[in-house]
């Protein structure tokens, strides 16, 4: 939507100045490690090129991830420029005045609901933004959490992302104790002794993708729609865990056959380090605890001020009025309901009036026609406890420091890589001399094997680490972003609905033969029957950093009674209903003494001045009204 200005504002501040600014703090020093990983080039380029150039890239890419975070940081303490045009309409607004602004909701996707569904939630005092979950872990979290239902679709994603993972990294570790057993129970042959090792190492890749994977699947623009939460993946690992040690066995047999003593293979490993992914698991066991805990405890929080209610105020009545069905309509919309715009901000009408007048003979008809309307949203400032904002902070926080710690082990990598580069080349430079003795082959292998297993175990070891540590940190970052974007609105939704019948009938004042002047009107008498459903509702929506900051759509939360509002409006309509005018009259004293005037000149100009009596009155009048009829009649009319 284009930024409307107003001198009035909405009175919606940035709600991402307090995260903005620690995301700013912690690009801020991501950028700085980049920067002196970049300067410690220039002492070391003398001494080994390759060495500086492993500094400078990874210098580099830290510099640009620093000053992206930086630069996103920054970003949300800019201006929050909100117009008069915000937020989403829930449905397809027809007010004439916002055309523009409805075809561009309409074309972004970000409408809700439609006019037939409002209509709906409002006669079948139901709420259709409460959907089922998808999926079996789906549902089954919102066993576990039934209040979660009534949340907006973010939250809800973040809970099932956090228990999804959750589910996933426990049957993991339970895959792990059924590899362990295969490989004990010697049923994977006499390969049991690489296979813990090996699945480890699996395990730790599997999990690492599945924790980046739900950091990445909470975002705010998955606020269109409710994730499917499937248990798929969990059938898939304890699978794997079952074929993956029969699979390893059978192939350390077969090369173990074609490759001859497994004796002297071992002795070139004796002294060589083996990579343990224990201590990686155990690190990602940990945060991914503490943050699983930081966010379900803000989601327990948030799920108790979840008001659910589906209550409506109802009117109907049978009315019988004189008055054109037309203008009951145009009274409720351009009278009444414009009456309690927020700030003069145009309503919302998602259903326009348009009374369908079905006119039969001699002036009789029925009639029919609805309004769906909203008044603007007004902001309503949500007051989360102390101990929410506080864990809300924290998270932001933890996941700054995390990604900071990151980028230091991103960092420290490049001394590691350096040091394999300087093995690789002190190897090339002085190659072993392998005699045809094996045994003597062996002894010389065997220190390079060691050396450069320990190289290779710690820059493994960092690898992961780094993986998990910045996983985590981009999970925190993006779950304190869910929690922080959350905008609440109060509006009026009210459905208006009449049927009836009308008929049409004269009314003539001042035809006496002596009146100089008379009124004729046509008097529309209706039987209206309306019905008006109306509801103060609550709706979300979240913002976003940018120029479509508070345009993504807008949900109802709650729907509450608002009697006397509706009592006040019915007051409104009766009291334009009894204050028509069916009969013209005279407006101002000007016409009143031009009528005057016209009386004198007729009462001098009459030719006999003997007063007739009554009687003599009604003939004279009764004469002059024939004698006009036949003057009206046609030739052929006056033969017959």
């Amino acid at each position: 939507m284009a930024y409307d200005f107003g001198s009035a504002g909405l009175g919606i501040n940035n709600p991402f100045k307090q995260e903005g600014m620690i995301r700013a703090i912690g690009g801020g020093i991501i950028a700085a490690i980049g920067l002196y990983s970049i300067f410690k080039t220039t002492t070391i380029i003398e001494q080994d090129l390759i060495q500086a150039w492993v500094y400078a890239i990874m210098g580099l890419a830290l510099l640009v991830a620093g000053l992206r975070r930086l630069g996103s940081g920054i970003f949300y303490l800019f201006k929050f420029f909100v117009g008069r045009s915000v937020p989403s309409s829930l449905a397809f607004n027809h007010t004439p005045s916002e055309a523009d602004n409805a075809k561009q909701e309409q074309r972004s996707g970000v409408l809700a609901y439609k006019s037939n569904t409002l209509e709906s939630m409002l006669m079948g005092r139901k709420n259709a933004t409460f959907t089922e979950p998808k999926g079996w872990m789906g549902r089954f979290v919102h066993s576990i959490f039934p209040k979660l239902i009534f949340l907006p679709y973010p939250v809800r994603n973040v809970l099932q992302e956090v228990v999804s993972v959750l589910a996933t990294t426990l049957v993991a570790f339970i895959a792990f104790g059924l590899t362990y057993f295969v490989s004990s129970s010697g049923l994977a042959g006499q390969a049991g002794h690489i296979i813990i090792p090996a699945f480890s190492i699996l395990l730790l890749i599997y999990l690492i993708a599945a924790w980046r994977s739900a950091a990445a699947a909470v975002r705010i623009n998955r606020v269109k729609e409710l994730q499917s939460a499937g248990a798929a993946s969990l059938a898939k690992i304890i699978a794997f865990s079952i074929v993956f040690p029969v699979v390893i066995g059978f192939g350390y047999q077969f090369f173990s056959q074609k490759f001859g003593n497994s004796e002297q293979v071992s002795q070139l490993f004796v002294d060589a380090k083996i990579f343990s992914a224990w201590p990686s698991l155990m690190l990602l066991l940990v945060l991914g605890v503490l943050t699983s805990g930081l966010v379900l405890y803000m989601v327990t929080v948030r799920s108790k001020a979840a008001n659910p209610v589906t209550e409506v105020s109802e009117f109907r009545e049978n009315l019988q009025e004189s008055v054109h069905p037309n203008e009951i309509f145009i009274n409720v919309e351009n009278i009444i309901l414009a009456n309690r715009r927020y700030k003069e901000i145009p309503n919302r009408t998602y259903r326009a009036f348009d009374p369908q007048l079905k006119e039969q003979s001699q002036g009789k008809g029925s009639f029919e026609g609805e309004l769906l309307i909203e008044t603007q949203p007004q902001y309503k400032e949500t007051n989360h406890s102390p101990a929410f904002k506080g864990a809300r902070t924290i998270s932001a926080i933890a996941g700054q420091l995390l990604l900071v710690i990151g980028a230091l082990l991103f960092f420290a990598m490049a001394d590691q890589i350096g040091l394999i580069i300087d093995f690789v080349k002190n190897l090339i430079a002085n190659p072993p001399t392998i005699s045809g003795n094996n045994q003597r082959a062996i002894e010389e292998l065997q220190p390079i094997i060691a050396q450069s297993s320990i190289l290779v175990v710690g820059f493994v070891s960092t690898l992961f680490m780094w993986q998990i540590i910045t996983t985590i940190g981009r999970m925190l970052e993006s779950f304190a972003n869910v929690f922080y974007a959350e905008l609440q609105f109060e509006s009026l939704l009210m459905y208006f609905k009449t049927e009836g019948t009308f008929s049409e009938s004269k009314v003539s004042t001042g035809m006496s033969i002596h009146d100089s002047t008379r009124s004729e009107n046509v008097v529309v008498k209706s039987s209206i029957t309306p019905w008006v459903v109306s509801s103060r509702i609550v709706s979300s929506t979240y913002a976003t950093a940018g120029s479509q900051n508070v345009e993504m759509p807008r949900y109802v939360m709650s729907m509450n009674k608002n009697d006397d509002e509706l009592n006040t409006i019915i007051d409104e309509i009766r009291s334009f209903l009894k204050g028509r005018e069916n009969i013209a009259g005279f407006t101002n004293a000007a016409d009143l003494q031009h009528a005057e005037n016209i009386l004198k000149v007729n009462q001098a100009s009459r030719h006999n001045p003997v007063q007739l009596d009554h009687q003599q009155q009604e003939q004279a009048a009764g004469f002059l009204r024939n004698e006009q009829d036949q003057e009206d009649k046609s030739p052929a009319e006056k033969l017959n």
